[in-house]
């Protein structure tokens, strides 16, 4: 997904603090010992996409 730049800084924020948010949930799916590996990896690229979403994002903020 690509940030809009006429988003208001607000919004940014709260994208930015859904996405952390998020990653917060599947940290805790990939520490926990019950997780099945299947799930670990699925958490993981959700992770990545969406810290490459959290830099997008921030990269926004820069240019304000």
């Amino acid at each position: 997904m690509f940030w809009n730049t006429t988003q208001p800084l607000d919004d940014l924020k709260e994208q930015e603090s859904e996405l952390q948010c998020q990653n917060e949930d599947d940290q805790a799916l990939i520490q926990d010992e019950n997780t099945s590996p299947s799930n670990r990896e699925a958490a993981e690229a959700w992770m990545a996409e969406r810290n490459e979403e959290l830099t997008r994002l921030r990269l926004q903020f820069g240019k304000r």
